[in-house]
């Protein structure tokens, strides 16, 4: 069965987490470019050739970025399902992570466009393209260039269907976050109907039954319209949350909220004292606030730099302790802890460090001139560095790091 690919209706763009890093004149291994740059807010559209397929074919993708300034454009490809490939003549080449660009591309007409090739799985399904682009200036300096992300959603073999992101699994998602896949194949965690209010409570949904508790349960815009009482429960520290002794106890009341000395919702972790809660803020203190089963999770101090950055064992800290630095290795991690991914020379000459890979950069001399911290899109020449953040990926930080 062949079906029109259908790209997601709106881009959405984010700001990713990240953290200092080099840029490089080859492109960057991974997705995400704001952090050194600054947030964009432009054009990026992304077109099927041809535009209908089926499963185990190969198309064309074209990723056309049109900022409204600048003097060029880089762009980094990552996608969750099938084949990419390059396309001759188009600047792109392939990283373990997805495809990057190996030199920028003037902007011609106030847009530049990057192809590349595509191929699917061999059963119906869905693919999106995570595309991370930034528009420089080449003046060789940050400032001035803009970064943005957008993701691009296509199906194949199937009739396409928008659903939503459901965190609290109510059947439920947050219309801000859609995704398009097969009418037939429900992601994990999305929902055909949108509209939900509150994504984190699986109570709070369009027509919910509304109940006096001074919520939108059913997401109408209004509070407590036409609410049902609620069964309480005794609420001796007054902060909103009954613990489990309070449940087990039967002692109960009909009644909205608040009622004072009663309260709706659990389970509070410590009873008797009005600070320590579900809703609580979680504060270094040797205690769990808010009532997760952890002590300071996240807030504790921290020391050092990049991958040697660690968590203090308490609230002290002086007992955090820094890890040790190492040689600088192509590998895509801070190894010498000076927050600068893969900096330095690390290859033989003639090859630059690529996405964990040392590669052949086409000259017989040393790798491209960098400049110390810049993360600018190079001029033209391409003796300037180019697009580009290192994304400090969160799961290679707990991979590398030993955190208490």
């Amino acid at each position: 069965m062949r079906s029109i690919a259908i790209p997601i209706l709106a881009a959405i763009a984010i700001i990713a987490q990240a953290s200092i890093a080099r840029a490089h004149s080859a492109g960057q291994p991974n997705p995400g470019c704001v952090g050194c740059h600054g947030q964009g807010d432009y054009s990026i559209t992304a077109t099927a050739s041809p535009s209908s397929f089926a499963p185990g074919e190969q198309v064309n993708v074209t990723i056309t970025v049109a900022p409204g300034f600048g003097n060029n454009a880089g762009v980094f490809i990552a996608a969750n399902e099938g084949t990419l490939g390059v396309v001759g003549g188009q600047g792109l080449a392939t990283v373990p992570a997805g495809l990057t660009h190996t030199s920028p591309k003037a902007l011609s007409g106030g847009q530049a466009s990057f192809t590349f090739a595509w191929t699917a799985p061999g059963a119906p399904g869905a693919v999106r393209f995570d595309v991370s682009t930034l528009v420089g200036n080449g003046n060789g300096g940050s400032g001035g260039d803009a970064a943005d992300r957008a993701y691009f959603d296509f199906v194949y073999g199937c009739q396409p269907a928008t659903y939503y992101k459901d965190t609290d699994g109510d059947g439920f998602g947050t219309s801000d976050q859609p995704l398009i896949h097969c009418d037939t194949m429900t992601p994990t965690g999305y929902a055909l109907a949108g509209g939900d209010c509150n994504d984190n409570k699986d109570t709070i949904y369009p027509d919910a039954v509304e109940y006096c508790n001074q919520q939108d349960d059913d997401c109408d815009g209004q509070v407590d319209d036409d609410a049902i009482p609620l069964t309480l429960y005794p609420d001796a520290d007054g902060d909103g949350y009954y613990g489990n002794a309070e449940l087990a106890s039967g002692e109960t009341i009909v009644g909205c909220v608040p009622t004072p000395g009663y309260a709706a919702e659990g389970i509070d972790c410590e009873p008797d004292d009005p600070a320590i809660n579900p809703g609580a803020e979680e504060v270094c203190n040797l205690i769990d606030d808010d009532c997760d089963s952890r002590i300071d999770e996240f807030v504790r101090p921290r020391c050092g730099e990049g991958w040697c950055e660690r968590e203090a064992f308490t609230c002290d800290p002086s007992t955090c302790y820094p890890g040790e630095p190492k040689a600088e290795e192509c590998n895509l991690f801070d190894d010498n802890c000076d927050s600068v991914v893969d900096d330095g020379k690390l290859c033989p000459a003639g090859q630059s460090c690529l996405g964990a890979v040392c590669v052949d950069d086409g000259a017989p001399a040393a790798p491209p001139k960098e400049t110390s911290d810049g993360c600018a899109v190079g001029g033209r020449g391409g003796v300037g560095l180019l697009v580009g953040l290192l994304l400090a990926v969160m799961a290679l930080i707990k991979r590398r790091s030993s955190v208490s």
